[in-house]
């Protein structure tokens, strides 16, 4: 162990991330670091490993070796370290100490009971509509458990449990006397390819509703729609009901505001590739499972 700089659960992370992705470019976009700073942290554990465990490329980063035995031992360290906090939490659980964060739409929509009972009891309670404001702390382990969409179980990191709580359609919400809609849609199930044919408005990219229909479209290799963007979402509705303009829901928002405006508004059910998952994902079982008793649909 030839290095200075100590090894750490985060520079384990981090090479696990690397060795899965086998690109320090895509690990970069997963673990919200830069490149740089990815490079110095793989540096870093050679130089306390004392070996070289990736060889580059330009074809991205392979293991070595001795690369794929500290894989092994990165990985088993991780699982007991879940372990050994899952045994902890089992005798020590309790609400009134639990930092916990949530995406505001599924707080206020789909579990507002739960949130509204443990707000004061949470030791504290983060919610946002900008998904990686959740997700940034909880990798840093500033928050204990949080509830996001599925898809983004690629940025988390370090060790943690992750519960599917959900799964929900997403809905094309128009105006009704938007007179494009029967023509240009004429199947009971819209695709991805009939959104091309309206101006879209949706919340800025930091809306997981927004990176999930731009991951929708490039997993289907479909050129995107104009997209226009603002930052309120009461606006966004204002803006479908009175103009040509179209938004993407998932089911439960949807449904809300189409029953504000039954005779103003609209929805069409889009393609199963759409349809969104809601997990929660927690520091260990214990947490998980306290808080999926607590929850009620």
């Amino acid at each position: 162990m030839n290095g200075n700089e100590n090894i750490s659960f985060h520079m384990l992370n981090v090479f696990i991330k690397v060795s899965e992705t086998k690109s320090i470019n895509q690990s970069s976009k997963v673990l919200l670091l830069t490149q740089p700073a990815i490079s110095k942290k793989i540096h870093q554990l050679e130089e306390y490993v004392g070996q070289q465990l990736f060889t580059r490329s330009s074809k991205g980063m392979a293991l070595t070796y001795n690369g794929h035995i500290f894989y092994i031992f990165a990985t088993q360290m991780l699982a007991e370290l879940t372990k050994t906090i899952d045994e902890i939490n089992n005798k020590n659980f309790s609400f009134n100490d639990l930092n916990m964060g949530v995406l505001d739409s599924i707080s206020s929509f789909l579990f507002p009971n739960f949130f509204v009972n443990k707000v004061y009891e949470l030791q504290n309670l983060e919610v946002t509509n900008k998904v990686f404001d959740l997700i940034k702390p909880f990798n840093e382990g500033k928050l204990d458990a949080i509830i996001i969409d599925s898809s983004f179980s690629e940025n988390i990191i370090g060790p943690h449990v992750q519960n599917n709580l959900f799964e929900e359609p997403y809905y094309i919400v128009y105006s009704k006397s938007n007179t494009k809609i029967p023509t240009l849609i004429k199947d009971s199930i819209a695709k991805a390819i009939d959104l091309q044919k309206f101006k879209l408005v949706l919340l800025p990219m930091y809306c997981p509703i927004h990176q999930q229909v731009v991951k929708v479209f490039d997993r289907l290799n479909v050129a995107l729609p104009e997209i226009f963007e603002n930052d309120y979402s009461e606006l966004t509705i204002s803006l479908v009901k009175n103009s040509d303009f179209v938004t993407v829901l998932p089911e439960s928002i949807a449904i809300n505001k189409i029953t504000q405006d039954i005779n103003g508004l609209g929805m069409k059910k889009l393609e199963i590739a759409f349809d969104r998952s809601v997990s929660i994902f927690g520091r260990s079982k214990n947490i998980v499972n306290e808080i999926e008793k607590e929850l009620v649909l």
